[in-house]
């Protein structure tokens, strides 16, 4: 059983030996990369206590098994393990507790949050604490009282950077415009500032390529910080700001000067149409500002009115190559002269066409293959709306013809779909039921009872009741096996015995659960099939629900266990 196997890991994490931990630890990742994993909750709470317990001192970085216990942890959020790592959260590790904190979040609950705000409170008097700001960014109430018990935190190197970006959040959800103006703005403008002059150094050189190829990680980091400062100024304006944004719009960097632009729309001020052009035709920064002005219902006011998805499948392109991982390249992958050379259509798993791109880009000399789609079908070409399916295995051009190139993507969706649709993603069966924990329970007792005389007394009883309850046991047993709850593929399956009921994801339009049952409806509100609630554990399978079907257009909807 996986419990025996991690208690020895319990065990084996508060040796004295590095080596054991070392083991113990890699044995615990192997296991939580495996699918489909069940554990007993008490073997999870053991395992939160056991992470907020001492241990010995450490040899290295990885030597932080209260982490990795918590790590584990959090892929089961249940309710026992979320009052379990509230009531041992003070023991944890530092890292321990960022990794409980995402997940208390997700509880969304009132007295979760109380707990949540006075606990990042007290961990931001330290300065390794790292703010979930993501994670938060959601929910302003919590935001708020964060932010009016750490504002004086805007001076310090280690939270001056998270804290803008809770700041903008917090904007940004509408709750409080300009929040708390008087205290943030001379900070505001003094770390502009401070940004602004190590920039100037790079500006008058500025090229995509020597961003991506030389500047790299250090530039990044600064353009970011510039452009995180440039949004707060929407909500932080006065006429310094407007000076400073007005200088900005003539940067050289393409995204920073389009965070300028999309600050100058919002507030009505002055820009050049010529500004706006550069900046939906640049490389970097087309869809970042198409997106944009989307969002803001100002799709109009883009200038590129024709064709928008094959000059967006560029950008698509060129960001999904510059993000590929490290392959031990002395150069990092940097695609250049991106051409829309032939399309495709194609349906995807729910029957819908799309359109993809064939393209041509050369890389280090080299002209490869790259695919970008798939990009909705019913506007022509001028949709930009796309199911991200934008990839290259680096197949030189030319070592095929493109209809060639064409049956090769084809093959590969195929093979693709084969794959996703025989997939198990997840699976339940249920376990012994209570009449048969109470069998085993009697058989046990009646045993003990036997042991206990010294076999005095009768054995008949007990070898009857061990008998019958043992068979009965192992029927239930042999009949759990054949009874499972799975998704596989985009289907969810019940199997009972011979038995078998699926349905498609995109044909179900609600799960209900209630005291005994898990209830299935497709779009005409019709009961499709139910199944008892013992058979899964609740709050995996909506998670898993959740997680496999938030691609659907018409989204199911999966009542909360109460």
């Amino acid at each position: 059983m996986i419990e025996l196997k991690l208690r020895q890991i319990l065990r084996q994490v508060k040796s004295d030996k590095p080596k054991i931990r070392y083991e113990a630890l890699g044995k615990l990742y192997q296991y939580k990369n495996q699918d489909g994993l069940e554990i007993q909750v008490d073997v999870l709470k053991d395992m939160i206590k056991t992470a907020a317990s001492k241990f010995p001192e450490r040899v290295d970085r990885w030597d932080n098994p209260s982490f990795y216990l918590i790590e584990f942890v959090c892929d089961f959020p249940m309710r026992e393990v979320v009052e379990s790592l509230i009531q041992h959260f003070d023991g944890l590790d530092l890292h321990a507790k960022e990794q409980a904190i995402e997940l208390l979040i997700m509880t969304e609950s009132k007295e979760v949050f109380y707990f949540l705000e006075e606990k990042i409170i007290n961990l931001m008097q330290t300065e390794d604490f790292i703010i979930p700001v993501r994670a938060l960014s959601s929910y302003p109430v919590l935001m708020k009282g964060i932010l009016d018990s750490s504002l004086e935190k805007l001076s310090s190197s280690h939270y001056k950077f998270m804290l803008y970006r809770l700041l903008l959040a917090f904007n940004s959800s509408g709750y409080e415009l300009g929040y708390n103006k008087e205290v943030v703005l001379p900070f505001l403008l003094e770390d502009y500032h401070n940004e602004k002059q190590e920039y100037l150094k790079f500006d008058s050189e500025y090229s995509t390529k020597h961003a991506y190829s030389a500047w790299k990680d250090s530039y990044f980091i600064l353009r970011n910080r510039m452009t995180l400062f440039i949004h707060l100024m929407e909500y932080y304006y006065t006429p310094a700001i407007g000076f400073e944004l007005e200088e900005a719009l003539n940067f050289q960097d393409p995204l920073i000067r389009t965070e300028t632009l999309l600050v100058c729309i919002s507030k009505n001020l002055p820009f050049k149409q010529s500004t706006l052009l550069e900046c939906a035709e640049h490389i970097e920064s087309a869809e970042n500002i198409y997106w944009e002005l989307k969002l803001r219902n100002l799709e109009h006011l883009y200038p590129i009115t024709e064709r928008k998805q094959p000059h967006l499948a560029k950008t698509r392109l060129f960001f999904t190559i510059i993000n590929l991982p490290d392959q031990g390249n002395e150069q990092p992958f940097f695609p250049e002269d991106i051409q829309v050379i032939d399309k495709v259509e194609a349906e995807n798993p729910l029957g819908e066409l799309e359109r993809y791109y064939l393209m041509r880009f050369k890389e280090q000399g080299d002209m490869y293959v790259g695919w970008a789609g798939g990009y909705a079908f019913e506007e022509d070409d001028d949709a930009a709306n796309i199911k991200d399916v934008t990839y290259t295995d680096f197949v030189e051009f030319d070592s095929a013809t493109i209809q060639e190139h064409k049956q090769a993507f084809f093959k590969k969706r195929r093979h693709y779909k084969s794959a996703h649709e025989n997939t198990v993603y997840f699976e339940s069966s249920p376990k012994l039921s209570k009449g048969a924990w109470f069998i085993l329970a009697i058989l046990i007792s009646s045993w003990f009872r036997v042991v206990s005389s010294g076999f005095k007394d009768p054995l008949l009883p007990a070898i009857v009741i061990t008998i019958l309850g043992g068979a009965y046991c192992l029927y239930e047993s042999v009949k759990n096996k054949k009874r499972k709850i799975s998704i596989i593929g985009p289907t969810l399956v019940k199997q009972d015995g011979a038995k078998q009921y699926s349905s498609n994801f995109h044909d179900i339009k609600k799960i209900e659960c209630n005291k005994r049952h898990i209830l299935t409806y497709n779009m005409e509100n019709e009961l499709v099939f139910k199944f008892p609630l013992r058979w899964v554990r609740y709050e995996l399978f909506h998670l898993a629900i959740k997680e496999h079907s938030a691609h659907l257009k018409s989204k199911i909807i999966i009542q909360s266990k109460n």
